[in-house]
């Protein structure tokens, strides 16, 4: 029953997080739920409080956050910056474990050296779940991006065995050079096999269940979601890098040929769909549970049981301080070799260090905050670990690192916003939205010229409407005279459908006011997109989205009141007969109304769908002139694809 209980405070703070999000805007989501998670521990009594098990943590949420992320990497992007990339996962990891490491034992010489460089290690891995959240959020430049990426996909490999090493030390006295040197290349290069070995093995069975017929969605997006913890699990039982594996097996699998059907794209939707919802959910749980550790493993330090609270505290904040300079100093440096090769290349004869290029160096060193691998590495530290005069070595390593965690996602929440834009700001670019704009302004005059060969009317108009001139088609097309003829088409459908109903000839009255609803109703939903744009556009953009706009907002405000007459017409009480005085709505008007409701449904249905086509022919268009961007043309067409999937 407890482990319910957990389970429900665990998914009640995630969406409160998502919802408070919305309402903190200067606050980053992780941060976010981190506090709510503390405030929970201090609160309420979890299973947690008598601590985390750390392999548990990794197995539950490292490993599908990370295979999830690996296979939407930029594969190609990733192998092209493999140097950079080493050099942060395994030199700039080096740098922080000496620079900590021996920092720490200066200042605080009850803890020996080998249990300072641990510390040290456990501070190299970033948080991969932490700079994904970045990443997605905030333009770092290509390059940058790429490097976090892959900085957060492999550095723990080196962390993770300078750490075990150096406890194995601060523990027997003892090390080994070469057993240290034999467990990296065995966690690193067996890590980099297995996992490309069982990425082909993964991608066969999804293919050769694919191949026997089987093509259910659903079977497969449930395989896809237990793979990551088989090749977890089997990584471990090979003692090599679990992590690594995970993550190039998810390369792997990506960039394998896929066949492409109807059912893959179908199970390609649903797998995201499924896939972004667990990723929301476990990144939220992880850093809610991170938050209910804090208070836990700082108490030692608040309450004195570690020595005078502020020192320990500027102890943090000195060893936070140190971390990002050496991170700050390590990127600038690979930025400096990386302009002067590019300058001999002859690709970049620019000045070395401009303004932009040292704020892109420093949002990138405050972008790789710590977190869960961090704090699950901590927590194996033996309790045995006491110097000779009882100083609780393994109690102020936890609470110094979990202090350096908790400012190094407060910097990373604070400072990254101040250094590089947001991705929405940069995408909403005057160019950029001027074309999206036109791209509307177009679909919406698509909808009104297929008037004629959309919805479920154009033969079946009542013979005096059509001979009147009024027809909702003639209104629709007709540009010049618009607003008129809208008006006149309201009034005459308004004449059909009392005539219809008080006849009850309802079929007839409601298949004559389905259609104009339906392209109208259509047109406003286009038109209240291209008024979110307005704001962005240029001004010959914008006064042509208001025109576009007014006019949409005219014909939607005629069918409104179309819509209001016939359903105070289908309330009133009586069937009209002289004498017939009763209060309650006539039945046959209720029908004639609810059929009315029903065909202009689906009648916006079928309006719905040529307008996605439409919209994909004019993204296309617009593509190939030069107007869209590839990036935002895609994502432009896969918006439409989800569309006509929910209207199938």
């Amino acid at each position: 029953m407890e482990a319910l209980e957990l389970i429900l405070f665990l998914l009640a703070a995630v969406v409160a997080s998502s919802i408070l999000d919305n309402l903190l805007p200067r606050l980053s989501l992780p941060l976010v739920q981190i506090v709510l998670g503390a405030l929970i521990a201090l609160l309420v009594h979890t299973p947690l409080e008598s601590g985390l098990d750390p392999e548990l943590l990794l197995i539950l949420f490292i490993a599908p956050l990370h295979f999830n992320e690996s296979r939407h990497a930029d594969s190609g992007a990733l192998w092209a910056n493999r140097w950079g990339i080493a050099s942060l996962s395994v030199g700039l990891v080096f740098a922080i474990i000496l620079s900590l490491g021996f920092t720490l034992h200066a200042l605080l010489p009850a803890i020996p050296l080998a249990a300072a460089l641990a510390l040290g290690a456990a501070m190299g891995s970033t948080d991969a779940v932490a700079v994904m959240e970045l990443s997605k959020d905030f333009k770092f430049g290509r390059r940058h991006e790429t490097l976090l990426t892959g900085e957060a996909f492999f550095n723990d490999v080196t962390g993770t065995v300078v750490f075990q090493c150096a406890i194995a030390v601060a523990v027997s006295g003892s090390f080994s050079l070469v057993h240290a040197g034999e467990e990296f290349a065995l966690d690193l290069f067996g890590g980099l096999l297995g996992g490309l070995v069982m990425g082909v093995l993964a991608w066969g069975l999804l293919e050769f269940i694919r191949r026997l017929g089987i093509d259910n969605p659903t079977l497969h997006v449930t395989l896809e979601l237990l793979l990551p913890f088989l090749i977890y699990l089997l990584a471990e039982q090979l003692h090599i890098g679990s992590v690594i594996a995970v993550v190039v097996a998810g390369m792997m699998m990506s960039v394998l040929p896929h066949r492409q059907t109807s059912q893959t794209a179908r199970q390609r939707l649903q797998s995201r769909s499924v896939w972004d919802t667990i990723s929301f959910m476990l990144n939220g749980v992880i850093f809610v549970i991170l938050g209910m550790q804090l208070p836990r493993v700082l108490t030692p330090a608040t309450d004195g049981g570690l020595g005078n609270p502020l020192v320990l505290m500027g102890l943090m904040a000195l060893l936070t301080l140190l971390l990002e300079a050496v991170r700050f100093a390590w990127v600038l440096g690979m930025d400096v070799a990386h302009h002067r090769q590019q300058r001999r290349a002859g690709k970049n004869p620019g000045p070395f260090l401009t303004r932009g290029e040292l704020r892109g160096a420093l949002a990138m060193a405050l972008a790789g905050p710590k977190g869960g691998i961090t704090l699950s590495l901590m927590l194996t530290v033996p309790l045995a670990l006491i110097t000779v005069d009882g100083f609780p070595v393994r109690e102020a390593l936890v609470s110094v690192a979990s202090g350096m965690i908790l400012l190094t996602l407060l910097l990373a929440n604070f400072a990254v916003p101040a250094l590089v834009p947001h991705k929405h700001v940069v995408q909403k670019t005057r160019q950029r939205v001027d074309a999206e704009a036109r791209l509307l302004m177009e679909v919406i005059e698509w909808v009104q010229r297929d008037a004629p060969m959309t919805g479920v009317v154009t033969e079946v108009a009542p013979a005096g409407v059509a001979a009147a001139g009024a027809s909702p088609v003639g209104a629709l097309a007709a540009d010049a005279a618009a607003d008129v003829a809208a008006d006149a088409a309201g009034d005459a459908v308004e004449r059909a459908a009392q005539a219809a109903v008080a006849d009850g000839a309802t079929p007839n009255a409601g298949r004559f006011a389905a259609d104009e609803p339906a392209t109208v109703i259509v047109m406003k939903r286009y038109a209240d997109q291209l008024e979110e744009l307005m704001p962005h556009a240029s001004p010959e953009c914008a006064a042509q989205a208001r025109e576009v706009v007014a006019h949409c907002g005219a014909l939607y405000e005629s069918i409104d009141q179309l819509a209001e007459e016939v359903a105070a017409l289908a309330q009133d009480g009586g069937d009209g007969e002289e004498g017939d005085d009763s209060p309650w709505p006539d039945p046959s008007r209720l029908t004639a109304h609810f059929r009315m409701l029903r065909e202009t449904y689906d009648a916006v249905e079928d309006v719905q769908a040529q307008a996605l086509v439409r919209e994909l022919e004019v993204i296309k268009r617009m593509r190939k002139a030069g107007e869209l961007s590839p990036d935002r043309a895609k994502a432009l067409r896969n918006d439409v694809y989800i569309q006509q999937m929910a209207l199938d």
